[in-house]
């Protein structure tokens, strides 16, 4: 065994050039191995963990008060397939006020204990209620800084009689239930005169895997109430996304990356160690006629490879560490349970332990052709290609007319068909990588552009200040002053120059029966189907009770095109129909509507926002600086849409796609260096005699890359479907992890002059590695080539 690892160690001293190119091949791909594992692991494991340990509701039903009693939705309980539930809660639709400031609208339920059998809450500051006067907010709700409501603050509600309740704790559901909690006895909240009532049921089910097994279980629990009774609902699976979608999104990609870096270090590894076996022919002989087996043989090439791998792969675990951790930060606050925001100790372990098994059965696999070697054979062969090997092909290249050194160079890979085969193979896979990357990094602009719908808006013109009281609304910083005439901005905007198209939107929010978060709405105050939201299923609203939605809402919600859903405000309800939904870029859910479909919800629909297309050949710049000096003063503030959007979250993954991409294009550059650093010491007498007859240097670097040319052509043009392909799989499923479908525009962004040259990345990659060992072999003296040989 010591005589094993001293050749072993002297034989990464002696090639330190290949011991180079698999350290830094190794210590790319386990670096990437932790990053799409890690990412892996984070956007399932935490809220599994929760979700088991606080019993987390499969469903949340909400029910119409006045149409099932308690004792109706009580029996759902015992329906087949519900293995728990909890309830009936009374709940209704309030805002809480801080004094002079408003909490954001929510859900409140009467519930008498935290630790039920089903959504066991987790109390995280103060304790749970004991009777009436109290309320328990959830931890959303709670904030840090001067001002905001901690345990022992009082709370009024905003309905009839608006009664003060003290807050004694701060509690968490891992499914979002509800944004506070009273006791059942407080009727003056729970049943206050003139606001809507239901009643919450919370049930775990046999069958939850999908969303389409939670819906089917909550038909058969409730399929002896009474039609209409179901007001509406939500499943563990919306929290789900909403907590882990940020992470999840890049898993998908990241894995991939991952997996064409594995490949093509174990390729690699398996052109190195063969260069190895031939090149050493001699010295196996040596150590054969010394006493080594063929299983120390094997044992010596293995431990050099191994004696790289290991300390190469210690260093990028703690690359993929570095990677991992900013994206993995941003899972913290939002699961709230320790471990979301760390790669665990047992992902490293399994990139510490898999990849030098891999990399080492590689080795073994390839070096057992040296193990089978009799003594003799190892010393008597030469380690140039045997006689004869390519020889048809190259004499044909050289009858075609071709320069010399160029048709010398196309034959090279002939001579070697199996290294040529796993180089080809590793150009590919680096060339995949570029045709993906490219795609993917495009199609993510475009959801960035079509996200802040660009190509629709040109101007969006903001007032500065709410409108009224009523009705929730958001708008631009406040000012001192009368508030701006809505009338009087659309009358500036139609009079400017330049204005195509321009449309009112007022935006609130309302509650939607069945779901604790408050729904976003858009409201235009004429035709908005111009305003760039692409259909993704069923049409544009048409009339005052009917909506469309964004993808993330359906998600969030377990909503479908089709369905009827109720909106609710402290004033009122409004049944509507859910015709179409879009791509947007709504974070929560989202719903837009006509104005008039806000009737009897708000008490002013005034528009806050103008959107604006402008005519072919204005300058929006110029135009945002006429309308901000026609507006005088800070009634209103236009801009310039294209200056004004920005989205993080695509920012940071196209910076990480970039980064991977390059980090694996170098990846498959140093496999092209290898080989022909491989081929050019083979081949170094065959230079010698080349250089001896005249071959200039130039022509000797030349016949060095030409040699890798046929290579990459053959590589790019395999990895355009390949890179193709894997774009059309990845991006949905990037879509669907983050909550939203994916326009055609996403989709179809290769044409086919991209194609073509993206296919030229294998030929750029094949290139760029062969451009060093040609240098070395065109600076090679003819007498010291001779000699070597």
């Amino acid at each position: 065994m010591k005589a094993v690892l001293r050749v072993a160690r002297a034989a990464v001293r002696r090639r330190r050039v290949q011991s180079l190119v698999i350290g830094t091949v190794v210590l790319l791909t386990s670096g990437t191995m932790v990053l799409g594992i890690g990412l892996l692991v984070a956007s399932n494991g935490p809220f599994d963990r929760a979700f088991a340990s606080q019993s987390g509701a499969h469903a949340a039903a909400s029910f119409d008060a006045a149409t099932v009693t308690g004792a109706d939705l009580a029996a759902t309980a015992q329906r087949p397939g519900v293995t728990a539930a909890a309830g009936p809660f009374d709940a209704t639709q309030a805002q809480l006020l801080d004094g002079g400031r408003a909490l954001p609208p929510g859900t409140l339920v009467g519930r008498a204990e935290a630790d039920t059998a089903v959504d066991k809450l987790d109390v995280s500051d103060g304790r749970w209620l004991t009777g009436p006067g109290q309320i328990v907010l959830s931890g959303d709700l709670k904030a840090e800084g001067p001002g905001a409501p901690g345990v022992g603050d009082r709370l009024t509600v905003d309905v009839p009689g608006q009664p003060s309740l003290e807050i004694v704790g701060f509690a968490d559901s891992i499914t979002g239930t509800a944004n506070a909690w009273v006791s059942p006895e407080q009727t003056d909240v729970l049943r206050a005169q003139g606001v809507p009532v239901s009643r919450q049921m919370l049930y775990r089910f046999a069958s939850a895997g999908t969303e389409e097994a939670v819906t089917a279980s909550l038909d058969t629990a409730t399929a002896a109430l009474k039609d209409g009774a179901l007001t509406g609902s939500t499943s563990y699976l919306a929290a789900k996304l909403r907590l882990d979608s940020n992470i999840k999104v890049m898993v998908p990609f990241v894995v991939a990356f991952a997996v064409l870096g594995l490949a093509m270090s174990v390729l690699i590894v398996v052109n190195v160690v063969a260069g190895a076996v031939v090149a050493g022919f001699q010295v196996i002989g040596v150590q054969k006629t010394l006493g080594f087996t063929p299983a120390q043989v094997v044992g010596v090439y293995t431990g050099q490879i191994l004696a790289v791998c290991v300390p190469a792969c210690l260093v990028g675990v703690a690359l993929g560490h570095l990677l991992a951790l900013p994206v993995l930060a941003q899972a913290a606050d939002g699961y709230g349970v320790a471990g979301a925001a760390t790669v665990p100790p047992w992902v490293d372990a399994l990139v510490l332990l898999a990849l030098p098994a891999i990399v080492g059965l590689a080795a073994v696999a390839t070096a057992t052709r040296a193990g089978r070697l009799s003594a003799v054979q190892a010393i008597t062969v030469g380690r140039a290609p045997r006689a004869g090997r390519g020889f048809r092909v190259r004499r044909a290249l050289a009858a075609t007319g071709l320069p010399r050194p160029v048709s010398f160079g196309l034959g090279t890979p002939f001579a070697r068909p199996a290294r040529a085969a796993v180089t080809v193979i590793a150009v590919l896979l680096g060339a995949t990588t570029v045709v993906f990357a490219t795609g993917l990094a495009t199609s993510l602009t475009r959801v960035a552009d079509g996200f802040n719908r660009i190509s629709a808006i040109d101007i969006d013109v903001n007032l500065m200040r709410a409108i009224g009281p009523g009705g929730g609304q958001v708008a631009g910083p406040p000012r001192s002053g009368p508030a701006p005439d809505p009338a009087t901005v659309r009358a500036a905007i139609d009079a400017q120059a330049g204005t195509a198209r321009v449309v009112g939107m007022a935006q609130t929010d309302v509650g939607l029966a069945g779901s604790t978060d408050p729904l976003q709405v858009r409201a235009y105050d004429g035709d908005a189907s111009w305003t760039g939201y692409p259909i993704l299923a069923g049409r544009w609203y048409s009339g005052a009770d009917e909506v469309v939605a964004g993808s993330r809402m359906l998600r969030l919600t377990g909503a479908k095109v089709g369905d009827y859903l109720t909106l609710t405000t402290d004033q009122g309800q409004r049944r509507v129909h859910l015709v179409g939904e879009v791509f947007s870029n709504a974070g929560e859910p989202m719903i837009i509507m006509s104005t008039a479909g806000l009737t009897g919800l708000v008490e002013n629909v005034a528009p806050d926002h103008f959107e604006v297309a402008l005519t072919d050949g204005t300058d929006p710049r110029a135009y945002a600086e006429a309308l901000n000096t026609a507006f005088g003063g800070d009634a209103a503030r236009a801009s310039v849409t294209a200056e004004e959007q920005e989205n993080e979250a695509v920012a940071i993954m196209i910076g990480l796609i970039t980064l991977l991409t390059v980090l694996l294009s170098a990846v498959a550059a140093l496999g092209v260096f290898n080989t022909v650093v491989l081929n050019t010491r083979e081949r170094v007498h065959e230079i010698g005699v080349l250089k001896s007859i005249g071959m200039t240097p130039r022509q000797v670097r030349a016949m060095v890359v030409t040699s890798m040319a046929a290579v990459g052509l053959l590589g790019g043009a395999l990895a355009v479907p390949l890179g193709y392909g894997l774009h059309r799989w990845v991006l949905p499923v990037m879509g669907e992890a983050a909550g939203t479908g994916l326009p055609d525009s996403v989709l179809a962004v290769y044409g086919p002059a991209e194609l073509v040259a993206l296919g030229a990345a294998g030929m750029a990659l094949a290139v760029l590695g062969a451009l060093v060992p040609a240098g070395w072999a065109a600076r090679t003296r003819p007498a010291t080539a001779l000699r070597a040989e």
